[in-house]
C-alpha cells in the first residue's frame, strides 16, 4: 500500500489523523471504548479492582456542566459511574479540579463512584505526589497511558471479531507512538543550568524565560554549546544549587530571533545574533518531591537523565551516573 502522510507525518493507524494532543488521545480512546464492549468492561475492571464488570449503558466525552467542570470521559454501567481525568505527559490534576467532578457524581449514587486519572507518570513518581486517595468520599485512582495501551492489545488478542481487533490493534499503536516511556530513549531529561541574574540592567534573566514566559530555546542542529540535535522530549532546569523544576516539550517552532517573541527588544539590547533556534513552549511544571542537588557539577554543564531517576535520586550526577549504567546496560 501507498504511505499516508498527514503534515509531513506517517499515518499508521486511523487515529493518527486527530492527532497527538491531549483531546485527541482522549477521544481516541472514548472511540475504542464505545466500540468494544470488552475494552470498555477491561478498563472498569483494572480501575474498580473487580474480576468482572458489566458493560456500559452510557460513554460521553468532555461533558460540560456549570460549575461541574469538563470531564474527559465518563463511563456508566447499571452498578458503576467512573469519571477520567487524562493528561499528556507526567502532569496530575490537583485536588481542586477533581473535587469539580464529585457533584455530578454523587448524582448517580448508589452507582459506584470512581475518579481515574490518566497519565505518563509512572506508579512510582505519583507515589511521591499529593495525588488523594478520595476527594469528598470519593475514591481517586491511578493508571498509566502504558497500561491503557496494554488493555488494548490484551483484549485485542481475545476479541471475536477482525473489527474489533484490529480496531484496538490499531489504538495500541497509536497509544504507543504517543507515550514517551515506551521508548528507553524517549523518558530522557535534558537538564540545563540557568542563570538567574538579568541579562542587562532592569532586563529579565535567563530564569525568567521559563518562569514567567515558559519558553525556551536553543540552536538548531546543537550548536557549539552540545544542544541535542533533534529537541527532546523533556528538559530540567537547574539553579542555586538544584534541579527546581521539569517541563515537558508540548512543542516547537523554529525561529531565527526567538527572544524577540517574548521579550521583544532584547536580542538588539544584549548582542544577540539572529539564528535558526528551536523554540520550545513548555507545559506544566513537574516539580521533584525533594531537594535535588547537582552535587558538584560544573556551572554550564548539561546531563541527560531518565526522568524516574531524575524525581527519586538525591542528585542530579547520581540520576545522570545511573542513567548512564541503564543505557549502557540496554546496548544504548
Amino acid at each position: 500500500m501507498v504511505e499516508l502522510r498527514l503534515h509531513r507525518k506517517p499515518v499508521h493507524t486511523v487515529f493518527d489523523l486527530l492527532g497527538d494532543k491531549e483531546d485527541d488521545i482522549t477521544y481516541s480512546v472514548g472511540w475504542g471504548l464505545s466500540q468494544s464492549d470488552s475494552f470498555a468492561q477491561a478498563v472498569l475492571a483494572k480501575a474498580y479492582g473487580k474480576r468482572k464488570v458489566t458493560q456500559p449503558v452510557a460513554i460521553r466525552l468532555q461533558e460540560f456542566v456549570e460549575g461541574q467542570g469538563r470531564t474527559d470521559i465518563e463511563i456508566e454501567t447499571e452498578e458503576l459511574h467512573l469519571v477520567i481525568e487524562a493528561k499528556r505527559g507526567w502532569a496530575l490534576p490537583d485536588r481542586s479540579q477533581l473535587k469539580l467532578y464529585v457533584r455530578r457524581l454523587k448524582k448517580t449514587l448508589p452507582k459506584q463512584p470512581l475518579l481515574l486519572v490518566l497519565s505518563e507518570s509512572s506508579a512510582e513518581w505519583v507515589r511521591t505526589q499529593e495525588l488523594p486517595e478520595s476527594v469528598d468520599g470519593i475514591p481517586v485512582r491511578y493508571l498509566s497511558w502504558r497500561e491503557i495501551a496494554s488493555l488494548a492489545t490484551s483484549t485485542a488478542s481475545r476479541s471475536r471479531t477482525n473489527h474489533e481487533k484490529r480496531l484496538l490493534r490499531e489504538l495500541h499503536r497509536y497509544l504507543k507512538g504517543l507515550m514517551n516511556m515506551q521508548d528507553v530513549t524517549s523518558n530522557l531529561v535534558y537538564v540545563v543550568s540557568l542563570g538567574t541574574g538579568p541579562l542587562y540592567d532592569g532586563g529579565p534573566s535567563f530564569e525568567s524565560f521559563i518562569t514567567e514566559k515558559n519558553v525556551c530555546f536553543q540552536p538548531v542542529g546543537g550548536g557549539k554549546g552540545g544542544w541535542p540535535v533533534t529537541p527532546p522530549n523533556y528538559l530540567g532546569f537547574r539553579f542555586d544549587g538544584r534541579l527546581q523544576q521539569i517541563r515537558h516539550v508540548e512543542r516547537y517552532e523554529v525561529h531565527n530571533n526567538p527572544w524577540d517573541v517574548v521579550y521583544p527588544g532584547i536580542g538588539k539590547k544584549v548582542g544577540w545574533t539572529a539564528s535558526p533556534h528551536f523554540f520550545y513552549k513548555l507545559g506544566p511544571v513537574i516539580e521533584p518531591s525533594h531537594p535535588v542537588r547537582t552535587d558538584g557539577l560544573y556551572g554550564s554543564g548539561r546531563h541527560w537523565c531518565a526522568i524516574d531517576l531524575l524525581l527519586t535520586c538525591e542528585t542530579v550526577r547520581e540520576a545522570r551516573d545511573k542513567t548512564q549504567a541503564r543505557l549502557d546496560a540496554a546496548g544504548e
